[in-house]
């Protein structure tokens, strides 16, 4: 875990896959380290986080260059 209040991946990849088609926008105004930003991906949506904390920008943005998203 990467953050104190971090969600499965999964349980968002589900969210996102039955609320939202391809190409959509999802808007995560509390990105923390990126999970959603991370399924969102995943599921060919595109995204946008907002987060106040500089560390927890640095770990998206780390976990969101990697090759396999986890």
């Amino acid at each position: 875990r990467k953050h104190p209040t971090q969600k499965p991946i999964e349980l968002l990849i589900d969210i996102i896959r039955y609320s939202s088609n391809e190409t959509d926008l999802i808007l995560d105004p509390f990105l923390g380290s990126g999970t959603t930003a991370i399924a969102a991906k995943q599921l060919g949506r595109n995204y946008i986080g907002i987060e106040i904390s500089e560390k927890y920008c640095q770990i998206s943005e780390e976990r969101l260059r990697q090759d396999i998203l986890l």
